[in-house]
């Protein structure tokens, strides 16, 4: 059987969503060798070097492409795997091209399950619409990272018995070797003083939400490398360019910061999630608005502050019982400084607790294996009868006849 996962925000420049990529890889795993997945990526190369386990192609926005519609036909259901494709924060990316592509499933006939995703609340009428009209009638099952996105799908209109509970699939995921982030924290320099790991971003509608988070922040580390000794080293979970993500984001706030000699930028390469992890794990705390870097820091044991400016990052705090959060609007550089104050202390206590948390987690991301089994076993009755059937359909809905 062949599995294919349409939606190719994979390759795009985001490191967390590979660590999704590759907990899916685990997932699979699991199921033995008799599944193929063809993944759509917007960098074939780069997925194939972080997940060599499926076959890659290349993705253009939507499912129209001949490559795509090939791929798409070969397969005998879809998967949208990880990330948090419920959302609308960023405009009409992505309710809009899933949209399309649920319904191209559902005119072939093909099964199709979201596993392993996140959901945000929507903002607008014309998302829920889409969702509702669009999404909701094409799928035949969905697993979800916490019981607060179980919710927002249940506002939306999804019967619970569809739902299952797990947790994202990058908790499937292993503790990086620290061989690599050595190497990266020599060649820059940074022995000896206790390292501030900082990954932000600035997405409009959280600065609309907060425009003094960079002010607070920036003075926040100026403190703690005052009180501490510390050097602040910017991290970049996302790699693309432009005024909303991490590199102009690091930059703004390095610029407000009166200290910047204890500042240090990281690699802007488009690392895997290991080699980010491995870096990570040089810290002695990190702090970030983003969902997988926390993710990230808590695998490896660092302490993190998450600024949760989503509803995944405030469900993660949740789901860990992690109190060191701030909602960005009320992180004030007293509260920012003083909970990394406590962070850079001895946070022992803390961490023993976040690593029962972990194992819990980690076996919630194999209920992922739920949704996944319900799809594999939907697609055992698609095969090429099915295909030509909806094929005559909708060659007799053109002629204008209709075809039984």
């Amino acid at each position: 059987m062949r599995l294919v996962a349409p939606f190719g925000f994979y390759g795009s420049g985001n490191i967390g969503d590979e660590a999704t990529l590759l907990g899916f890889g685990r997932l699979i795993e699991r199921f033995g060798g008799g599944i193929g997945v063809d993944v759509a990526s917007s960098d074939p190369a780069h997925t194939k070097r972080v997940e060599p386990g499926f076959r890659y192609y290349q993705y253009i926005d939507g499912i129209m492409g001949l490559p795509a519609k090939l791929h798409a036909h070969m397969g005998a259901g879809y998967i949208i795997p990880g990330g948090t494709p419920i959302m609308d924060n960023l405009g009409d990316w992505p309710l809009l091209s899933l949209g399309g592509m649920l319904q191209h499933a559902g005119n072939w006939g093909k099964p199709a399950a979201f596993v392993g995703v996140g959901v945000e609340q929507l903002r607008h009428d014309i998302s829920r619409q889409r969702v509702q009209e669009q999404i909701i009638p094409n799928v035949m099952c969905w697993s979800v990272r916490s019981v607060h996105d179980q919710d927002r799908l249940l506002d939306l209109g999804v019967a619970p018995d569809l739902i299952t509970i797990a947790a994202d699939m990058a908790w499937l995921l292993d503790p990086a070797e620290p061989a690599y982030g050595r190497k990266v924290t020599q060649r820059l320099g940074l022995g000896g003083r206790p390292v501030i790991g900082v990954n932000i971003n600035a997405e409009d509608h959280m600065m609309e939400k907060a425009p003094r988070l960079f002010t607070e922040l920036a003075a926040a580390l100026d403190d703690l490398v005052n009180r501490h000794g510390a050097r602040v080293l910017f991290l970049f979970n996302e790699v693309r360019e432009g005024d909303t993500y991490d590199q102009a984001a690091a930059d703004l706030v390095r610029s407000l910061m009166s200290r910047k000699d204890a500042v240090l930028m990281g690699p802007s390469d488009y690392l895997t999630p290991q080699e980010m992890m491995s870096i990570i794990a040089q810290c002695a705390m990190t702090i970030s608005t983003r969902y997988h870097f926390c993710v990230f820091s808590a695998l490896q044991g660092v302490p993190f502050l998450g600024i949760r400016r989503s509803d995944k990052v405030s469900d993660l705090c949740r789901d860990l019982g992690w109190k060191a959060a701030l909602d960005p609007d009320a992180a004030a550089r007293a509260d920012i400084s003083a909970m990394g104050d406590q962070l850079l202390g001895d946070p022992s206590a803390e961490l023993k607790k976040l690593s029962e948390k972990i194992a819990a987690m980690r076996v919630r991301a194999e209920d992922n294996r739920i949704a996944l089994d319900a799809l594999l076993g939907a697609m055992r009755g698609v095969g090429m009868q099915t295909w030509m059937r909806h094929a005559a359909g909708r060659v007799g809905q053109k002629l204008g006849g209709g075809v039984r």
